[in-house]
């Protein structure tokens, strides 16, 4: 008993959350297997990429404003979470089974792993976690403060019922994201809430921040350059102190099962050039002559939904061409990530507003409108 006792005190307190966490994650492996597909998709559709190439689109598609703060939400988190990633170097549960003292090959868990499972960076903090809930914050606040306190058309319980409905579906949407982090064995149970904790600063800085909607170009390009310089010289002087910044790469693939499953897009390299791609995008369509004029131009359904759909569009062939450059030249590959970064955004905020604006102008759309003075 008193060996027992003296083993726990040895463990530090950092392996302790890490036994408990992994604890926890066979015990949701074991429960939750019949619903494991749904619990594994909430991954992929809450995964970094697909609110830079679907979440931003539609939501700018609604309410460009809207879109344009909720994506620096996006940026901010992108870069922060690799500066932390660097800084608090978190093992992720998939490698640290494999690696840890704490198991004998016969106490050893079999957890299962997917095809989403390997990300090849640190783990603390959870960038899902990061991004899904600073995103989402603004995305809520957006939307309760534009489309539902902001009308008469709507009385004050109707106001308080759907808002208390949008902050339940935002809070069950982080709940799902971070039970898929943990059942795929991506992350810790510390390293997601740090995530949320994060995340929430983070989505309020990016709605409280009023200069962001306000940029110029060269304040765009100043923006976008700081955010990669900082990035840059934190590699640096990482290397320059002994320190790879790259270390978690190699586990990675010792410990994938399916080592192709590590992906290049986890990486530093090109985490770098996506927040610094759609920095500048989003900062010259912000600052473009077109941009005032787009957001002072009234909501009409018709416009709504064509730019839905039109940013949907873009964001998949994106997608698509993102997926299909080679990866054996890494100049190129950074070179043109950085390219469709910076013209997804730009495009997404400024171009098909315009063209949709050209081809539908708000005299053409306020033409007969509904009387809603008469209404209320």
């Amino acid at each position: 008993m008193e060996n027992s006792e003296d083993l726990i005190e040895e463990i530090s307190i950092a392996d302790q959350w890490n036994l408990q966490s992994i604890e926890t994650i066979s015990f949701l492996q074991d429960k939750l297997q019949p619903r494991e597909s749904f619990v594994v998709q909430a991954s992929v559709l809450g995964d970094n990429r697909e609110v830079f190439t679907f979440f931003f689109p539609i939501i700018a598609g609604l309410k460009i404003e809207l879109g344009a703060r909720a994506l620096w939400a996006a940026i901010l988190v992108e870069w922060s979470n690799l500066i932390l990633k660097w800084a608090f170097k978190g093992d992720r549960p998939y490698w640290w089974v494999g690696e840890t003292y704490l198991y004998s090959d016969e106490t050893r868990p079999k957890l299962r792993q997917f095809a989403n499972t390997c990300e090849a960076g640190p783990g603390m903090p959870s960038g899902h976690l990061m991004m899904n809930t600073a995103f989402f914050f603004v995305v809520v606040k957006g939307i309760i403060s534009l489309f539902i306190w902001d009308t008469r058309r709507l009385n004050k319980s109707m106001k308080i019922v759907l808002t208390v409905l949008l902050y339940s579906a935002y809070a069950l949407w982080i709940g799902v994201i971070f039970i898929s982090r943990l059942y795929i064995q991506a992350h810790f149970i510390h390293q997601c809430v740090f995530g949320i904790v994060v995340g929430l600063v983070v989505g309020h800085l990016a709605w409280s921040s009023q200069w962001l909607l306000r940029l110029n170009m060269l304040k765009a390009i100043v923006m976008a350059n700081m955010l990669f310089a900082v990035s840059v010289l934190t590699y640096m002087f990482l290397m320059s102190q002994g320190l790879d910044p790259l270390w978690s790469i190699p586990l990675a693939l010792r410990h994938c099962t399916h080592p192709e499953n590590v992906k290049i897009d986890t990486q530093p390299f090109y985490l770098m050039v996506r927040f610094t791609g759609a920095a500048l995008g989003l900062g010259l369509g912000i600052a473009s002559e077109q941009y005032p004029h787009l957001i002072k131009c009234p909501l009409h359904i018709i416009r709504v939904v064509l730019g839905i759909k039109g940013g949907i569009l873009i964001g998949r062939m994106a997608s698509i061409i993102q997926a299909n450059i080679p990866t054996d030249d890494m100049v190129l590959f950074l070179t043109l990530s950085l390219g469709i970064n910076i013209v997804l955004p730009y495009l997404v905020v400024c171009i098909v507003p315009h063209f949709l604006i050209s081809v539908y102008p708000p005299n053409l759309a306020n033409r007969n409108p509904p009387n809603l003075s008469k209404r209320n």
